[in-house]
C-alpha cells in the first residue's frame, strides 16, 4: 500500500448542477494541490481518478458517489474496483450505519482480496460509526459524513470534538473532513489529533465562495 503522509488533502470533486463539469477543471485543481504541497487528492468517479492520477505525483483517494443507496460513497465492490483500476491508491468507503447493498465486512474482504496494495479510508459520521468499523481495521478513519446522515443532521461543522474524541481513543489515524474553511480550523484539527485534514468546497468549488459575496451585496446594498 502506498503511504499517505501527514498533512493537507485536497478534495477535487464536482457535483450535479455545478456550473463547471469539465474534467480539466478537476485536473488543474489537483495539479495546484500537488504544486502547493498537499499530500493527496480525493476525487470522485473513475474518469476523474484516471485523469488526476495521470497528472499528479501524490496519492489519489478514489470514490464513487451513488445516490441510489443510503450509504452512497463507494457502496459496492464494483464501485471500488472501477476507481482502483483507474489508478486510485486509496479507496474511500461509506462506513456509516446507513442502509447498504452489501455488508461492510464483505466489502472490505473483497477489496483486500482483489487489491491488497490499496488502502481503505472509512468515511464515518459519528463516534459509533468509527467504533463499529474499527474492528475491520481500515487504514484511516475520516469524519467525512458528519452532518450527512439522519443521526448527525444539524451537527455544527467542522466537528472538532469528534476529531478530538476519535484521536484520543482510536489507534487508527483520523482524517478530519467536513466544513474546514479557515486556517484556524485546520490548525485546531491538527492540535486535536488529526493525522490529516481534507479541504474541499472552500477551495475547489469557487462558485460557492463567489455566491457568498454576491448574496452579501444584494442583502446589504441593493
Amino acid at each position: 500500500m502506498r503511504k499517505l503522509p501527514r498533512g493537507i488533502i485536497i478534495s477535487c470533486q464536482l457535483e450535479p448542477g455545478d456550473p463547471v463539469q469539465d474534467v480539466s477543471f478537476i485536473v488543474n485543481m489537483a495539479r495546484s494541490a500537488d504544486y502547493a504541497g498537499a499530500v493527496a487528492v480525493r476525487t470522485n468517479n473513475a474518469d476523474h481518478v484516471r485523469a488526476v492520477k495521470d497528472s499528479v505525483s501524490i496519492p489519489v483517494i478514489g470514490l464513487v458517489k451513488d445516490r441510489n443507496y443510503q450509504a452512497f460513497i463507494t457502496p459496492t465492490f464494483e464501485h471500488a474496483r472501477d476507481v482502483i483500476k483507474a489508478g486510485a491508491d486509496f479507496v474511500a468507503i461509506d462506513c456509516t450505519r446507513s442502509e447498504r447493498p452489501v455488508q461492510l465486512k464483505t466489502l472490505f474482504e473483497e477489496i483486500r482480496s482483489s487489491f491488497p496494495d490499496v488502502g481503505i479510508i472509512a468515511d464515518i459520521a459519528d463516534k459509533a460509526d468509527a467504533e463499529l468499523v474499527s474492528a475491520l481495521r481500515p487504514d484511516f478513519i475520516a469524519t467525512t459524513l458528519c452532518g450527512y446522515t439522519p443521526y448527525t443532521l444539524g451537527c455544527s461543522l467542522p466537528n472538532i470534538e469528534l476529531v478530538r474524541g476519535l484521536s484520543r481513543k482510536m489507534s487508527i489515524p483520523i482524517i478530519a473532513e467536513g466544513g474546514y474553511t479557515t486556517l484556524e480550523e485546520v490548525q485546531n484539527a491538527f492540535q486535536n489529533g488529526a493525522y490529516a485534514v481534507v479541504i474541499g468546497t472552500a477551495i475547489t468549488r469557487p462558485w460557492i465562495t463567489i455566491k457568498k459575496f454576491v448574496d452579501l451585496f444584494y442583502k446589504k446594498f441593493n
